[in-house]
C-alpha cells in the first residue's frame, strides 16, 4: 500500500516479542503499516500473534525490540499523549446486567472523566437509542458488543481497535457489528479488526494486513489482493466437447461443481475475447464468461496454509488468544 508520508494510522518495524517460557517468537520481527480512514482487516491463524501486536500497541504488554507509532506518535513512549484519541475492545466487554444502557454507559462516561450529554450521542451512533432504557442483562450478544463499541466512542476516538468484535455472534449479531464498523469507517474514523470471520471482513474491509507466525505475509487493498486472478469461468453446453477444444488450445480447464469450467494459462492471463472465438469456431456459444476472482477466504488460506501454520504455533500466555 502506497501512502502519502504521516497518513498512517499505525506502523511497526521490525517489532519483536517472546513471552518467557516459550521458544518461539510470537511476533517475529512484524512490519504493519495501518493507512488513516477506513476499516483495516488484521488477519491470521489462531497463534498468529494478532492480540500480541494489539496488546502492544495499546501498552498492555512490552515488546522486546522494534519500533511502533500510533497515529504518529512513539509508542509506549508517548502514548499518554495519544491513549486518548484511540479505543479499543480487546476483551469481552463487562457490563451490570440489571443497569440499563444508559447507566452503564454514564458511569463509563464519569469514570473517564467525559461529558454524560455524550451518552445518548453514541448510543445513537451504534443504533441502541431505542434500547437505552433496557437493563443490559436482556440484551443479546450482538446489542452487548455494540454497546461495547459504544462505550469506546465516549471519548471521540480517531482509531478504533476491535480484537475478535464478532466472536461467539449469530449471523443476525455479525450484521450488526459490521455495519457499526462500516458506519464508523465511513464517518472518517480508522477501524482496525482483527477477525477470523472472512466473509464479513471482505465486505466490510478496505485494507488488510495477512501475518503468520508473528510476521507479514501479505498486505494491501482488498480489491487489489482478490484481483488479477487472470482466471475466466465459462458456462457452455456440451461441457466435455467445450473442454476438449480449450484443452487443445492449451488452456487449463477445471471443471466446477455448478456445472462450469474455470479456465487459466499457464504463464499468462485468459483472454474471454479469445476463448469465445475459440468455443464460437467450434459451434458452442458459452451462456457466461465472467472473470474469477479469489475470495478473501482463499487468499488467506493459500497465504497461511504455504506457511504451514497452526493454531498452536507458539507458546506462551497469548498464544491462544493471538
Amino acid at each position: 500500500m502506497s501512502t502519502p508520508h504521516g497518513d498512517w494510522a499505525i506502523r511497526t518495524h521490525d517489532l519483536r516479542k517472546t513471552f518467557r517460557g516459550g521458544s518461539t517468537p510470537a511476533v517475529a520481527g512484524l512490519d504493519l503499516a495501518v493507512p488513516r480512514g477506513g476499516v483495516h482487516a488484521f488477519l491470521g491463524p489462531n497463534g498468529s500473534g494478532k492480540t500480541t501486536t494489539l496488546r502492544m500497541l495499546l501498552g498492555l504488554i512490552r515488546p522486546d525490540s522494534g519500533t511502533m507509532e500510533v497515529l504518529g506518535h512513539p509508542v509506549p513512549d508517548e502514548l499518554p499523549e495519544v491513549i486518548g484519541r484511540v479505543g479499543a475492545i480487546v476483551e469481552s466487554p463487562k457490563f451490570f446486567p440489571t443497569m440499563s444502557a444508559r447507566t452503564n454507559l454514564g458511569l463509563i462516561a464519569r469514570g473517564i472523566g467525559v461529558p454524560v450529554g455524550r451518552v445518548g450521542h453514541v448510543l445513537e451512533q451504534v443504533g441502541l437509542a431505542g434500547r437505552a432504557r433496557d437493563d443490559v442483562g436482556r440484551f443479546s450478544l450482538g446489542m452487548k458488543q455494540r454497546l461495547a463499541i459504544a462505550a469506546t466512542l465516549l471519548k471521540d476516538p480517531e482509531l478504533l481497535i476491535f480484537d475478535e468484535p464478532t466472536n461467539g455472534l449469530d449471523p443476525a449479531g455479525i450484521h450488526e457489528v459490521r455495519s457499526t464498523m462500516r458506519g464508523l469507517a465511513d464517518a472518517g474514523r480508522t477501524v482496525i479488526v482483527s477477525s477470523h470471520v472472512l466473509a464479513e471482513v471482505q465486505q466490510v474491509a478496505d485494507t488488510v494486513s495477512i501475518i503468520g507466525r508473528g510476521r507479514l505475509l501479505r498486505a494491501g487493498h482488498v480489491s487489489e489482493l482478490l484481483g488479477g486472478s487472470g482466471r475466466v469461468r465459462v458456462r457452455v453446453a456440451p461441457v466435455d466437447a467445450a473442454a476438449r477444444v480449450l484443452m487443445d488450445a492449451a488452456y487449463e480447464v477445471n471443471p466446477q461443481p455448478d456445472g462450469s469450467l474455470l479456465l487459466a494459462r499457464p504463464g499468462g492471463t485468459v483472454d474471454a475475447a479469445t476463448v469465445a472465438r475459440l468455443l464460437g469456431g467450434a459451434d458452442l456459444w458459452p451462456s457466461e464468461l465472467t472473470l474469477a476472482t479469489d475470495s478473501l477466504e482463499q487468499v488467506f488460506l493459500s497465504l497461511t496454509q504455504g506457511e504451514h501454520l497452526t493454531a498452536t504455533q507458539h507458546a506462551g500466555p497469548e498464544a491462544v488468544a493471538s
